[in-house]
């Protein structure tokens, strides 16, 4: 093996790995009897500590006879001059090299019985080897610590997410009570309100994609669909704020009736995201145009304003994370200018591609994407769309638990107005207490409870309620793929995550009540 090979051998490998291979390098080039490393790798980890002898590893009851010299070589010198160790192999010329700038960062001790080791070759190679397996341990170390803060970014934004989705719960469950109590009408304050709720929700989820999707645990849910379905969600969803600043959307479709491989959800997410930033950086009164066509091969969406534009200087990073622009001390515009990063990110799990052109600031822009043309298959039958009323919860028993005060009032006034028969608690003891007499049909439990997680007492309310069973839904602010594996696995039959859709809780908690 070369020694300018040694990098690329260790490429992307752990420390002790790095160790191994630069050892095994050297043994194969130097005539050795006797080779110890002692390397700390990371600071919560146990040290690369191994003896080998004569180019193979001692094992335990042999090193044992050996942890005398061992003892002895540590108080060496750093350096290239050969000092004799006593050995249980006898006299041993033995050098000490550093695997770092100082004693702290580990060393390597090399020895043999020949006279004439090290000679000046040998020590050139024993040189050249362990800085360049240095060099592969500060690689890894770097690594390590780049996956670690990684870890912590997640596990902070993933609390972050818990923690913001709580307050929106019930903030929306209030609305949509206020909403039915006013026969499904509202005024312009309640509008408002309804608007930034699901704004700000709509900030918490795409901040957690672009997480998820840098992780790689982004999961796909894909089928056939047409693109003018997707469009018509996208542009449902975009309208609140085209209407609010009086601006003129229109679309033309001609996809000839061809399909794409899509997730709906995430597809009407990329489409949204591309309207609600053309709204955004397009006046009041402007114009918002949508295009679509197909290909032989791939189905191609232009989405054109007359607004801001695109500078030469942002160009090249439209579609970095955290890139917005100019930004004014107004923030006008809003967001997080991870919208664009997103849409890319999904766009390209979609097999397809997305680009931006503009002829500068204040001459608009247009975004396109294209996507893949799917094999022939059938679309999905189009869902129908839910009525604005809900549907009666015909005095269905439901426990709900929540330690959240707020939203455990908020969702129980909404479940009794539809029809529920609602019993509450906010630990998870005083749900069992509850459970023992209110025998309810329906759980819907909070995960983070304190003492006993969401996890932990549906199994308790399973084992009680073992007579009748019990149907368990979690409603949380945890919304990761392992949460929602996590609530599977606990027999939980749907998870839902803050703020959930009314109706959609409603309808599941109605569903198979013995009334139809």
């Amino acid at each position: 093996m070369g020694l300018l090979a040694l990098p690329a051998l260790w490429s992307g490998r752990d420390g002790s790995t790095v160790i191994q291979l630069m050892i095994q390098a050297v043994e194969r080039i130097v005539r050795l009897d006797i080779c110890y490393a002692h390397v700390p790798l990371l600071p919560d980890a146990s040290p690369v500590d191994t003896l080998r002898l004569r180019e193979a590893e001692a094992a335990s009851d042999v090193r044992r006879g050996w942890q005398t010299a061992i003892d002895a070589w540590r108080s060496m010198p750093i350096g290239t001059r050969a000092v004799v160790q006593a050995t249980p192999a006898g006299p041993q010329r033995m050098v000490r090299l550093s695997m770092g700038y100082n004693a702290g960062q580990g060393s390597v001790w090399f020895g043999a019985a020949d006279p004439s080791f090290p000679s000046v070759t040998d020590l050139a190679f024993l040189r050249a080897a362990t800085s360049l397996a240095a060099t592969g341990l500060q690689a890894a170390r770097a690594t390590h610590e780049r996956e670690e803060a990684s870890r912590a970014k997640d596990e902070f934004l993933a609390m972050l997410g818990h923690e913001l989705r709580n307050p929106l719960a019930p903030i929306t469950t209030a609305l949509g009570l206020m909403r039915r109590h006013r026969g499904g009408t509202s005024d312009k304050y309640h509008d408002i309100i309804e608007r930034q709720v699901a704004h700000l929700s709509r900030l918490v989820e795409d901040l957690l994609d672009v997480s998820r999707i840098t992780r790689g645990s982004i999961e796909l849910n894909m089928e056939p669909v047409r693109i003018g379905s997707v469009l018509s969600r996208a542009i449902e969803a975009a309208s609140p704020l085209v209407e609010q600043r009086a601006q003129t959307l229109s679309m033309n479709v001609s996809d000839d009736g061809a399909l794409i491989s899509g997730d709906v959800t995430r597809l009407t997410q990329v489409f949204g995201n591309l309207l609600n930033n053309a709204a955004k950086y397009t006046d009041v009164g402007g114009r918002i145009h949508v295009e679509a066509a197909a290909t032989a091969i791939e189905i191609v969406v232009s989405i054109s304003d007359n607004g801001a534009g695109i500078s030469d200087e942002l160009m090249p990073r439209l579609f970095t994370i955290f890139e917005q622009g100019r930004t004014t001390i107004d923030r006008a515009k809003g967001g997080l200018g991870i919208g664009l990063a997103l849409v890319k990110n999904l766009v390209e799990l979609h097999g397809g591609r997305v680009t931006a052109k503009s002829g500068g600031a204040g001459k608009g822009s247009t975004v396109t994407v294209a996507l893949p043309i799917a094999p022939y298959a059938a679309a999905a039958a189009e869902p129908t769309q839910p009525a604005h009323s809900f549907p009666d919860g015909h005095g269905v028993r439901v426990l709900l638990v929540d330690d959240n005060e707020d939203g455990l009032l908020s969702m129980e006034a909404f479940l009794v107005d539809v029809g529920f028969d609602v019993a509450t608690a906010n630990t998870p003891e005083t749900a069992l207490a509850v459970a023992a007499k209110f025998s309810p049909a329906c759980a819907v439990l909070d995960i983070g409870l304190p003492g006993m997680d969401g996890y932990q007492l549906g199994e308790a309310l399973q084992r009680q309620q073992s007579a009748n069973p019990l149907r368990l839904f979690a409603l949380t602010g945890y919304g990761q793929v392992e949460d929602r594996r996590r609530s599977s696995d606990a027999g939980f039959e749907r998870h839902f995550v803050k703020p959930v859709a009314l109706t959609e809780l409603v309808e599941a908690l109605g569903w198979n009540d013995g009334r139809g």
